[in-house]
């Protein structure tokens, strides 16, 4: 009954467009998520020492550290994104691998405490707080269908059943070493300790398919456990821990996910690989730079989850633009292109106008490539050196755009929660454009996205004058 209650108040607070005092409603659609690799992002030489080694870049940053993480915050504040998912941070100092696979927390001994090579409880109480005082949500990365060499109960005393076990999707989900049931009451502990002693906000599942095992999908009972202590939190009026936003890593088409992850409800949401794939190209390709149906394709991407093949309305696929596995956004684009920059700003612009939550990979914003990588190979060929400033004129303007574009859309519903309708326009000057209008179906709240493939003057209803849209650079209008 609880639970109840606390959805009912989270349901009425996005129908009246409630916010609270960060300008959150409470709705996991407005999410814009900033990922960050913990170990190549930032590092701070007052806070842990970090690794020397990982799978990535040889010529990359290894010794990231929560407190660099810390301080950049305001940082990503400013981007525009309300909420922040780390790699994990559970020690991994222990596990079976090595260094190089250790520092990417992955393969985690010990779910219960922080890898001493990050940083300190206090280092990720700072981290959580200093966020939340934002106005932005913390998300931890769950690893929770193998592990690299755990041997301790929980704090309530349950264990880990570590037989290896194959998951539902058969050969092609792969082994894991956590097999449920018998690993359940742990990984309910796990996924409700860090939401009940640290007040983070939700949880990335990585490869989320693994805890579907023997016709069982056990995100069902994970997901209870969440929204169990997230409505206490929030009926003993905390304000934060109260989300519970379960996201689940999942490379397969939405007919796989919705019988695997999706199934019987189990999770609610989970990366949209096909959506990734349609605007910015496969995950461990270069040959397409996305779009290939030109802007048929915004218009796929910018529709219902259900008209695209997903279980129903009510789950929502998290769209992005590239991750940690596989090759940057910059990586599928021609330097030598007069666009380049500007076919970024595209690919953003639908992630900005995207009803669903939406994920941003730390550096997309400047553009950062993986082409002088050296060493790495294509599912970890990303991981490159985090920066906080542009380096040249066309990184100034792409994270500008990007800036610009998710705060647009944190001010806006109708971006992340509108229904979309489309005017496709062909002008005599062979111009391709498209115009988004999208409303918020519990708002007066109305928007217009612009897209054009060359420089146009484009007459929008409700504006008094044409609009100037230059070429792969979309406009964002405040309609009502």
């Amino acid at each position: 009954m609880k639970n109840f209650k606390f959805l009912l108040l989270a349901l009425l607070a996005g129908i009246f467009g409630i916010r609270n005092a960060y300008g959150l409603t409470g709705d996991p659609r407005e999410l814009t998520i900033y990922q960050v690799m913990v170990a190549s992002f930032q590092h701070d030489p007052e806070g842990a020492p970090g690794y020397n080694a990982m799978w990535g870049p040889d010529n990359a940053m290894k010794n990231g550290n929560l407190r660099g993480i810390i301080n950049s915050l305001d940082y990503i504040k400013k981007l525009g994104a309300n909420a922040i998912w780390m790699t994990p941070i559970f020690d991994s100092s222990s596990a079976s691998g090595g260094e190089k696979l250790q520092s990417t927390g992955y393969f985690t001994n010990n779910f219960f405490a922080i890898d001493p090579h990050f940083g300190t409880e206090d280092d990720l109480r700072e981290l959580v707080d200093e966020a939340h005082k934002r106005g932005m949500y913390v998300i931890l990365d769950g690893v929770f269908g193998h592990h690299g060499g755990v041997t301790t109960p929980s704090p309530s005393g349950h264990s880990l059943d570590v037989t290896v076990t194959g998951c539902d999707r058969g050969p092609e989900g792969g082994n894991g070493n956590i097999s449920y049931p018998g690993s359940l009451d742990y990984i309910k502990d796990v996924a409700t300790y860090w939401i009940d002693e640290f007040g983070i906000d939700g949880w990335r599942l990585d490869q989320a398919y693994q805890a579907c095992q023997g016709g069982h999908n056990y995100w069902n009972e994970i997901r209870e456990a969440v929204e169990e202590v997230t409505a206490r939190r929030a009926a003993n009026g905390e304000k934060w821990g109260t989300l519970g936003y379960m996201v689940g890593e999942d490379w397969g088409t939405a007919d796989v996910i919705n019988k695997g992850v999706y199934r019987d409800g189990g999770l609610l949401s989970a990366f949209d690989f096909d959506g990734k794939n349609i605007i910015s190209g496969a995950m461990q390709e270069t040959d397409s730079e996305g779009l290939e149906n030109g802007w048929d394709d915004i218009i796929t991407i910018l529709s219902s989850p259900s008209s695209r093949g997903y279980l129903n309305d009510k789950v929502m696929p998290n769209l992005f633009l590239s991750n940690h596995d596989g090759y940057r956004l910059a990586d599928h684009f021609d330097p030598a292109d007069p666009y380049y920059y500007e076919k970024m700003m595209t690919r953003n612009a639908i992630l900005a106008a995207y009803s669903g939550p939406v994920t941003l990979y730390y550096g997309d914003e400047f553009a950062d490539d993986t082409r002088d990588a050296i060493g790495a190979q294509k599912d970890n060929i990303a991981r490159t050196t985090g920066h906080l400033t542009p380096r040249n004129d066309g990184e100034r303007r792409l994270s500008g755009f990007v800036s610009n574009a998710m705060r647009f859309r944190s001010k806006n519903p109708a971006m992340w929660r509108g229904i979309s309708h489309f005017n496709r326009i062909k002008n005599e000057n062979g111009a391709d454009i498209l115009i988004v209008t999208k409303q918020d179906p519990e708002s007066t709240n109305k928007v217009a996205v612009i897209f054009s493939d060359t420089d146009v003057l484009v007459p929008v209803e409700g504006v008094s004058q044409s609009v100037t849209v230059k070429a792969w650079t979309p406009v964002f209008i405040q309609l009502k």
